[in-house]
């Protein structure tokens, strides 16, 4: 699969000609209703009916095939059933057409059979370098275009961009559109199977568009996740991207296997690798779109400490609270701003952070903005919070004071620009839509009535901040293994694959500069004293099997060994056999006891959409537990890793918890980092678990190793290794 050419996905995105393939003279059908929409539209572009069974629909000349179109065509919409699809590909071998929209059901998401044929029209396309939107696509719309191939009517024009997995959700989030004013859409595509063209693939196109300040997905399966990492990157720093991981829950990821054809990965793994790559993640369908909104026209936060300005004490309290959800703090304001506050509100209002009004706007609503101009200029703040009542003056109080309030929104509109602070203004009064509220929306200030939305909102204008600033410190996400694998893996496991026990694991990371508890293996009872002898003091054996992957649930491991190691040995290798007859036992592994200081668990595990992923949390027995970890994609970064640290919400055990010493986060830093290089040199790993991994102060040293490796000359989806090396090529 190779990537799109610019000047292809200009023709398919901004076509100048459309062909409707199956059109229709039933007007209740779509390939009729999809003529009529363009032309309701105002598409100024040529369109081309096709039907061999017609002469003429809505007055348009009617052909029997795209290649009997004597224009040149630059997309195709194909509402034909899908067993029918192949052969209008194979009709445009010889035409120039840059790219069809496949709408019709019936390919990979129902099964073998319409795998298959998606994989035939696939390779059809390819031949003929035509690219596939879809298919199981509800179509795609260029709203300041008038080209609309989807039959929404009265989307409204505006600056996002939206790719979606879901027709239905796109409809839904139109008519949510309708009802703010300012927001509207660019474009929109359905992505559908997502067959050919990625959700990747997109991105540079909207990140050049004049029309789209934002870009907004909905998202449940991604062919190629890791290719879209790469883009997004390098898209993020300039427009902001926003996504809704659809299947977060057990059922919802069978409902999108199903839905799609796209196997959904864990979301937790998304959120942090989208993060990573600097895409905005949300977790509800309503925030979508005011994150957007707010995020391609306002400037990002330039970090997390927000001023909330306020005309009432449970408003100020509620979002105070509210940004501490969202990890924002509320800082104090300096002398100086609070002595600005002072000389315009009432000795009842407080002047602290959150700032509370106490009616001093209820006689003149132009206090507002002498307010927020005095905070805005607060070194301490990067962000303004107005909540309240802001834009209902006019209605609660008295008509006269619609007036002032006017002026107040023009000039706190002002501020974001003259300040350059981001401003997000909530208010109950938002559902009656006053004229205040229309000039902050039109200066681009989002006004929302829920104060939770607002709030994420602010969270959001912060994360896309910090990203900007540090996104060049962070991963590239292009891995770049040796030829072959690496030396010491090759050794240690033959071609087949499979589990390792712990000591070839540790043998192996031994030699990558990731710490390791000391160790012998220990093949008889006498060696296993011996080995015990010479770390001279309490000792830990662990049975090793690569078929026993957890040795303390069947007796496997012994702490503190001090008496008779040997018989220990013995008791061990007796314990692995109750369980397992067959099982393969290499012998016992000897290591000195550690017992002092944090137990993590650091690892990689290879995700089906975005590859190898690196985890670090709070580890031992219970890590399923807790399920404290934090996520990012390899290759890591120092950056990248000292993040995932700040992530895990155990921050107090790594500062020093009861008087214990603080954890060099720095040791752990370079451990993640190893890791990370160990399994890009080694791209066949397929799981790596150091758990525990122990950190006491300086000392971070690794107990435990496990390890599973896939066969070789297979990548990751089990295909031939040649095959994902061709593919990588033409990317």
């Amino acid at each position: 699969m190779s990537d799109v050419h610019d000047d292809q996905l200009q023709r398919i995105l901004a076509p100048d000609s459309v062909a409707v393939v199956g059109a229709s003279t039933d007007p209740q059908k779509r390939g009729h209703q999809a003529i009529a929409t363009l032309e309701a539209g105002g598409y100024e572009g040529d369109v081309y009916p096709v039907n061999p069974s017609a002469d003429e629909i809505r007055g348009r000349t009617v052909y029997d095939s795209v290649s009997d179109i004597p224009e040149p065509v630059d997309l195709a919409l194909v509402v034909v059933p899908a067993p029918v699809v192949p052969s209008v590909l194979e009709d445009c071998a010889d035409t120039d057409l840059a790219g069809a929209v496949v709408v019709a059901v019936g390919f990979g998401e129902t099964g073998d059979e319409g795998e298959a044929l998606e994989r035939r029209i696939v390779d059809l396309a390819n031949q003929h370098d035509i690219r596939l939107i879809g298919p199981n696509t509800s179509g795609m719309i260029n709203v300041h275009e008038g080209l609309n191939l989807v039959g929404a009517e009265n989307v409204p024009a505006g600056d996002v961009a939206l790719l979606c997995q879901s027709g239905n959700l796109a409809i839904a989030l139109f008519m949510e559109a309708m009802g703010v004013p300012g927001l509207g859409f660019s474009h929109y595509v359905g992505v559908g199977n997502e067959s050919d063209l990625r959700f990747d693939e997109y991105l540079p196109f909207y990140a050049e568009d004049d029309e789209t300040a934002a870009i907004t997905l909905y998202v449940e399966g991604m062919s190629d996740g890791r290719a879209f990492l790469q883009r997004a990157r390098e898209v993020t720093p300039d427009t902001p991207i926003v996504a809704l991981k659809g299947g977060r829950s057990e059922v919802g990821k069978q409902s999108t296997s199903s839905h799609t054809g796209s196997m959904a990965g864990d979301a937790a793994v998304a959120d942090a690798v989208f993060g990573q790559a600097g895409v905005i993640s949300v977790e509800r369908a309503d925030e979508l779109l005011p994150t957007a909104g707010a995020l391609g026209s306002l400037p990002p936060a330039d970090g997390e400490n927000v001023a909330i300005l306020a005309d009432g004490g449970g408003h100020a309290t509620l979002a105070a609270d509210a940004l501490a959800e969202q990890g924002l703090s509320v800082p104090d304001l300096t002398a100086e701003t609070q002595d600005r506050l002072r000389e315009v509100l009432p000795d009842a209002a407080s002047v602290v952070n959150p700032v509370d009004v106490a009616g001093g706007t209820d006689d003149d609503p132009t206090v507002f903005y002498d307010c927020a101009a005095a905070i805005a200029a607060d070194p301490n703040v990067d962000a303004l919070l107005l909540s309240g009542l802001f834009g209902g003056y006019g209605i609660r109080f008295s008509d006269a004071l619609a007036e002032p309030e006017l002026d107040a929104a023009h000039d706190i509109a002002g501020l974001v620009d003259e300040q350059d602070i981001p401003v997000v203004v909530q208010s109950a009064y938002e559902s009656a839509e006053p004229d205040a509220h229309a000039v902050l929306r039109e200066r681009g200030i989002p006004v929302q009535e829920s104060l939770e939305v607002a709030t994420r909102t602010i969270a959001a204008l912060a994360t896309y901040g910090d990203h900007c600033a540090r996104a060049d410190r962070k991963s590239d996400f292009r891995l770049t293994p040796d030829a072959a694998d690496d030396a010491t893996l090759a050794g240690a496991v033959d071609d087949t694959g499979g589990d390792l026990s712990e000591y070839e694991a540790r043998e192996v990371v031994s030699q990558h500069d990731v710490p390791l508890s000391p160790y012998e293996l220990a093949t008889g009872a006498e060696d296993a004293a011996a080995a015990a002898d010479r770390f001279d003091g309490p000792v830990a054996m662990k049975v090793v099997s690569p078929d026993i992957v957890h040795k303390s649930d069947v007796g496997g491991v012994a702490l503190d060994v001090t008496d008779d190691p040997g018989d220990t040995y013995r008791d061990l290798v007796g314990a692995a056999r109750d369980h397992d007859a067959d099982a393969t036992v290499e012998g016992v592994l000897v290591s000195p006891m550690r017992e002092d200081g944090v137990e993590l668990v650091v690892g990689v595990v290879e995700d089906e959409q975005f590859g190898h992923v690196a985890m670090v949390g709070i580890g031992g027995v219970f890590v399923e537990v807790l399920e404290d970890v934090a996520f990012r994609a390899l290759p890591l970064t120092q950056a990248d890793a000292r993040e995932m640290l700040a992530d895990l919400d155990a921050q107090e055990l790594l500062d020093g918890a009861r008087g214990a010493e603080p954890v060099d986060r720095a040791a752990l830093v370079d451990l993640l980092v190893a890791v990370s290089r160990f399994v890009e040199a080694n791209p066949r790993v397929t799981e790596l678990d150091l758990n525990p991994v122990l950190a006491s102060g300086s000392d971070v040293e690794a107990l435990d190793a496990a390890m599973t490796v896939r066969p070789a000359g297979r990548n990751g989806s089990g295909e031939p290794a040649e095959q994902a090396s061709e593919e990588s090529a033409d990317d």
